[in-house]
């Protein structure tokens, strides 16, 4: 675990993959990213979150999914920050290594460098552990549409952006497209032992003083 950035209001820190980011409920949350983060910063601990386990995290990264965790050390800013991401101006950019497969392709994918993948999910298989992008809301676990901003980068790297998401968004949605990640088991063709190959290496977001924050960690970093 590294903290890559931190001020008076926030830290952001770099989870790594098979991390998971907080407890399930109100479990330990030794082995979490959460109880890393606190041991040098308690003071993340006093701040209320929508879960109370969940303290001051802002936002979850799946298990298997690397990158930036924001944290909030303060409940004004956490409010804030929560209130922003609800509003969708909370920008989260993620890199993407797929391989393209058909077994879950339900979206046709334009002719263009960049499109949206947008749906609606629903809870799937054994114990819910998966989701599929459904398009009838009568389906849907939750009556909010979700978009996932695609730039193909070509070489099968993917530059995937979100503001508002949903478990899995990003792996159901790029293998709904024909484009798993490559290392995923639940949504394309990765096996045990395989690192998922999604990473969040970007945040930015509007201050509360009207300013804009932007972070991007170096190794993240895509090129087109």
């Amino acid at each position: 675990m590294l903290i890559v950035y931190e001020n008076k209001d926030i830290l952001i820190a770099d989870k790594p993959h098979d991390i998971p980011t907080v407890p399930l409920k109100s479990q330990d949350m030794a082995g979490t990213l959460l109880g890393m983060v606190a041991e040098r910063h308690p003071d993340i601990l006093s701040v209320k979150g929508v879960n109370s386990w969940e303290y001051g995290a802002v936002h979850r990264l799946d298990t298997a999914t690397s990158g930036l965790v924001i944290f909030a050390r303060t409940q004004e800013a956490y409010d804030y920050l929560c209130s922003i991401q609800k509003n969708n101006l909370m920008k989260k950019t993620y890199k993407a290594c797929v391989e393209p497969s058909d077994r879950l392709r339900g979206f046709d994918r334009p002719n263009t460098k960049t499109y949206e993948i947008v749906s609606y999910f629903r809870s799937y298989g054994p114990g819910s552990k998966e989701v599929r992008p459904v398009q009838d809301i009568k389906r849907a676990d939750s009556p909010v549409l979700y978009t996932t901003r695609v730039t193909d980068l070509g070489d099968n790297v993917m530059e995937c952006i979100i503001t508002r998401g949903f478990r899995h968004q990003i792996r159901s949605h790029l293998a709904w497209a024909g484009i798993p990640i490559k290392g995923d088991i639940l949504y394309g063709c990765g096996k045990a032992g395989q690192t998922l190959e999604l990473d969040c290496f970007g945040l930015s977001f509007p201050m509360q003083d009207g300013n804009h924050f932007s972070f991007t960690k170096p190794s993240g970093r895509i090129s087109s």
